[in-house]
C-alpha cells in the first residue's frame, strides 16, 4: 500500500482553526437567536436551536484544539515549516462516493414515502459494507464478505433504532 504524505505548516492549521472557530461561533449565535417557544410553555431542552447550538459549540471547541496543536507544533519547528504528516488519506474517489451517498440519502431515501428507519438502515448498511470492503481491498484489514455484510446490517439496524428513539422520545421530533 502506498502511503501519501501531505505536509501542513502550523500556520495553515492555525488559519483553518480560526475558520472553524468562527463557523462554530456563528452557529451558536444563530441557534441562540432562534425562538425557544417559551411563551407556549416549552422547556429549554426542547428548544429547536439547542442541538444545532451544541454542534456549533463542539465545532468551535475542535477548532480551538486545532489552534492549540498548531501553536504547539510551531514551537517545536517554525510557523512556516512543513511537517510530514503520517496520516493516510482516503482517495478522492472515496470522498466523492461518500458525498454522493449522503446526498442520495437526504434527497431520495428520507421523506419520500420510505419510512425513516428503513431508509436509514439501508443507507448505513450500504455505507459500512462498501467502505469496509474498500479497506479490505486496499490491504488495510482482513475479513470476509459475509462478516462485513453481517456487521453492516447490524450497524444499520442499530443506528436507525437508536436515532429514531432518541429523536422521537428525547427531542420529540417526528421523523418522516
Amino acid at each position: 500500500m502506498t502511503q501519501v504524505l501531505y505536509p501542513v505548516a502550523p500556520r495553515t492549521d492555525l488559519r483553518g482553526a480560526f475558520a472553524w472557530i468562527a463557523v462554530g461561533a456563528i452557529i451558536v449565535f444563530a441557534s441562540w437567536r432562534m425562538d425557544r417557544f417559551e411563551q407556549q410553555g416549552a422547556q429549554f431542552y426542547s428548544a429547536p436551536g439547542l442541538w444545532p447550538g451544541v454542534i456549533g459549540l463542539l465545532i468551535a471547541l475542535l477548532g480551538g484544539f486545532l489552534a492549540w496543536r498548531s501553536v504547539r507544533r510551531a514551537r517545536a519547528a517554525s510557523w512556516d515549516a512543513a511537517e510530514h504528516d503520517d496520516t493516510v488519506l482516503a482517495p478522492t474517489s472515496h470522498f466523492v462516493l461518500a458525498s454522493a451517498m449522503f446526498f442520495a440519502y437526504a434527497l431520495l431515501l428520507v421523506g419520500h414515502g420510505l419510512p425513516f428507519w428503513l431508509g436509514t438502515s439501508l443507507f448505513v448498511a450500504v455505507y459500512v459494507y462498501l467502505f469496509r470492503r474498500f479497506a479490505r481491498m486496499s490491504g488495510e484489514r482482513t475479513g470476509s464478505n459475509r462478516g462485513d455484510l453481517v456487521l453492516a446490517v447490524i450497524t444499520g439496524v442499530a443506528t436507525a433504532a437508536i436515532v429514531s428513539v432518541v429523536f422521537q422520545e428525547l427531542f420529540y421530533v417526528n421523523l418522516p
